[in-house]
């Protein structure tokens, strides 16, 4: 109701020659459970640590613990995971072709509707690969794949840094109790405009085009998206 308010109370002051814009890039979300990606590699033969060590809750930062000789894929960040490709990594053993595709079979395989056995439901809904939701110049710099979460499930603290937990699964205790790394269909974004779009399909990428074709400015074609207007 007090954003309604607010809203209003700006609408109140928009004449007709103003575009207004009220966009949300994603939704919001409860974060209860936390999912510890790199030990489930390890688990799953697709890591590996020196000294046949196990992982455990000191491994904040498991960089130097890996043995990256016998390791095929990392996670680091919010729900990405890398392949260990020679020539992009430091110590890449994988080459693009049958070993890399096997690798990312069994990640995607392995993952989707992953049980957690404490709440009786599924943490993870898919894996995408960063073909299927990047484009552009850059895409070499983003994750191999990505872990799309089950509302109320989330790539924990420890994971974002490249760490690693004794158990695969554990409650979030920390104040920060909502999030938005879940499946995106899960948390949808929100676009309010005051004047009527093209299509009820629109994508964050859209909004540059919109803005540019409002105020008459030609949009580059390096641009990503379609006015809406």
């Amino acid at each position: 109701m007090q954003c309604d308010a607010l809203l209003s109370s700006v609408l109140d002051q928009v004449d007709e020659h103003t575009l207004l814009i009220v966009l949300s890039d994603h939704g919001f979300g409860t974060f209860r459970r936390a999912f510890h990606t790199n030990t489930w590699l390890w688990q799953n033969g697709l890591l590996a640590l020196k000294d046949n060590r196990k992982p455990d809750d000191d491994l904040a930062d498991g960089s130097t613990a890996i043995d990256w000789s016998r390791t095929f894929a990392y996670a680091v960040g919010l729900g990405g995971i890398y392949l260990n490709f020679k020539g992009r990594e430091n110590a890449g053993i994988l080459e693009e072709g049958s070993e890399a595709e096997r690798v990312r079979n069994a990640i995607q395989t392995g993952l989707a509707d992953l049980p957690d056995s404490v709440t009786q439901r599924a943490a993870i809904r898919s894996v995408s690969r960063r073909e299927e939701i990047y484009s552009g110049a850059f895409l070499e710099n983003s994750p191999d794949l990505l872990v799309n979460f089950h509302p109320g499930f989330r790539v924990s603290w420890q994971t974002a840094l490249g760490g690693f937990s004794h158990q695969l699964l554990d409650d979030n205790t920390r104040r920060w109790s909502g999030d938005h790394i879940v499946d995106p269909e899960a948390v949808p974004g929100i676009l309010f405009m005051n004047r009527v779009a093209l299509h009820n399909r629109a994508q964050i990428t859209d909004l540059a085009p919109t803005i540019l074709n409002y105020l008459g400015v030609s949009v580059p074609d390096s641009m990503e998206g379609n006015s809406l207007l």
